[in-house]
């Protein structure tokens, strides 16, 4: 757990500096993309939200056997 905060605050940190430099206008135009992309072709990024769905879970369970 401890390794799964200090990487979610050090992903934190890199973009706060990020959005000091370049502002967040710069780093939003990426998600909006993603949407625009998704919102264009819905029925293959599913698919892809789906697959990374299950890549998540298989990783979780794969912990927990350990």
């Amino acid at each position: 757990m401890s390794r799964w905060l200090w990487s979610v605050g050090a992903v934190l940190v890199v973009l706060g500096l990020a959005a000091h430099f370049f502002g967040w206008d710069a780093l939003l135009w990426v998600p909006a993309m993603a949407l625009e992309a998704v919102r264009s072709d819905p029925e293959t990024y599913g698919v892809v939200a789906l697959g990374l769905l299950l890549m998540a879970l298989a990783r979780l369970l794969g912990r927990r056997r350990e």
